[in-house]
């Protein structure tokens, strides 16, 4: 199940890096803080990569990814990445596994046990969260592209709204 919301996910970021020129996708935004949607994508990826070599090490760490800023500056090359990550995270062969996750805070080392599962649940909401961020940026400056639907909206929002949507009808 994880698996096939991260590809839905992927599949999402995918159809809006295919439709930015590069300028489009390295352009420093008022709207973003002066970031651009293509540091977000790095950001979104590289939490996924950090993921995939925790996996092989056993523990996560999200405070010690590296910046790969060819990433942000490159919409084929985030596409290329992007692509080699859906394959890791398609199969779902590992998401029972066991990692430890450490983060650290005001110079103490935080550890917890955590799953593959778990990360992915996690890195799921983290890249709907940036989405929203990214739909505001292509809103105000890209409108020509055409965003999936309930791109950036939580699944549990569109959930409810459809529930909400459904009682409203059978009310009437």
């Amino acid at each position: 199940m994880l698996t096939s919301i991260t590809s839905e996910t992927f599949l999402q970021l995918r159809l809006i890096i295919n439709q930015l020129s590069q300028e489009q996708f390295s352009s420093k935004l008022n709207v973003l803080n002066g970031s651009s949607i293509g540091q977000h994508v790095r950001h979104i990826l590289e939490f996924y990569i950090c993921l995939s070599q925790g996996i092989r090490s056993g523990i996560v760490d999200y405070d010690k990814r590296v910046r790969n800023h060819s990433i942000e500056s490159d919409p084929e090359y985030a596409a290329m990445i992007l692509e080699e990550l859906s394959s890791l995270f398609c199969c779902g062969e590992r998401e029972d596994m066991a990692l430890i996750n450490t983060i650290e805070y005001n110079s103490h080392v935080i550890s917890t046990n955590s799953s593959v599962s778990r990360e992915l649940i996690y890195l799921i909401e983290h890249s709907i969260h940036h989405y929203a961020i990214i739909a505001i940026a292509l809103r105000s400056h890209f409108q020509h592209i055409t965003l999936p639907e309930n791109f950036g909206v939580a699944y549990s929002t569109t959930k409810h709204k459809q529930s909400t949507e459904s009682e409203l009808v059978h009310h009437h």
